[in-house]
Order: C-alpha cells, then sequence, then structure tokens
C-alpha cells in the first residue's frame, strides 16, 4: 500500500523525524524554558556559581556552597597575586528587583583588625573583581616605554647604517 503511494510515505517519513526532532529537544534542554536548577556538593550542601575576576590565582567561576564569604572565595581561586590590591576589592551584585550593586571590600583592613563584619556573605552569580596595585600598572607601563625606546634605538642604528652604506 505504501509502496504504491510515494507521498504517503513521504508523509509518514517526516512525521516520524518531526517527532524524534520534538522528543530530542525536550530531553536535551533546548527547550524553550527550563525550571531552576541547583547544585549539590559531595554532603548535599547547595552550590552557587560565582565569579572571580583579576589579580588571583585562578580566576574564573566557581560551584561554592551558599553563604560562602569573600575569604573563602579568593581561597577557592588560590589566593591574590603578588601584584593585587586587596584594599579595594569590587563585589558586582546583579538583583532584579534593586538593580546593580556595587561593594568595595577592604581585605587588608580585615587582615589588620580580624573583624569579619569587614566581609560580606557572596550571594549567587556575584561577580568578584580584584584589580591590579598602582605599582603593577606602573610597572607595566615602564616594560612597554622601555619595549618602545628598543624598537626606536634599532631603527636609528638601521637608518645610521644606511646613511654609513651611501657614503
Amino acid at each position: 500500500m505504501l509502496r504504491s503511494n510515494p507521498n504517503k510515505f513521504i508523509l509518514i517519513n517526516l512525521a516520524f523525524i518531526f517527532m524524534v526532532t520534538s522528543a530530542y529537544t525536550q530531553i536535551s534542554g533546548s527547550a524553550v524554558s527550563r525550571g531552576a536548577q541547583y547544585y549539590l556538593g559531595s554532603e548535599d550542601e547547595l552550590l552557587v556559581p560565582i565569579n572571580i575576576w583579576g589579580f588571583v590565582q585562578k580566576p574564573g567561576q566557581y560551584l561554592v556552597p551558599n553563604n560562602t564569604d569573600l575569604i573563602s572565595l579568593l581561597s577557592f581561586a588560590g589566593g591574590p597575586t603578588e601584584d593585587a590590591k586587596i584594599s579595594n576589592i569590587r563585589i558586582v551584585r546583579s538583583d532584579p528587583k534593586l538593580g546593580s550593586q556595587i561593594w568595595k571590600i577592604d581585605v587588608d583592613r580585615y587582615i589588620e583588625t580580624g573583624d569579619e563584619r569587614l566581609i560580606p556573605t557572596l550571594k549567587p552569580h556575584d561577580t568578584v573583581i580584584v584589580k591590579g596595585t598602582t605599582f603593577y600598572w606602573v610597572s607595566r607601563m615602564f616594560e612597554f616605554v622601555s619595549r618602545l625606546a628598543v624598537f626606536a634605538q634599532m631603527y636609528y642604528f638601521i637608518i645610521l647604517a644606511d646613511s654609513y652604506k651611501n657614503r
């Protein structure tokens, strides 16, 4: 019966492909909407994503236990680098109700006083930014200027050699 009517055969195959594609889309999560996602740690504690950028040993996104504080996150990231300015760490938080908020945290002051009230607890999707010290940026500028001077000196020697060659 199907061989006698090729159009019916094609329609059945297209319907089958459509059903398989729809099922795969729903299974793979490519559907339009999905529910909340939760991550659990080895001891069933809730893990939340936190971003850390800048002058830490291992910047990136970390899944850390809920209610992790800034010092613990810095430790997860391998600690600040030698060039980190820990007296001015920024935390950026986006809240749909409150909008974006930015805090400046002085970890140096915490280290001097031990006052735990200076260290905030992080929320899911916070971004922590650890900037470099002024000394780091000045040394980078001098490094750039010294490389530029080397190129200028090479150019000068090429011009000088060319002028001797043309005599």
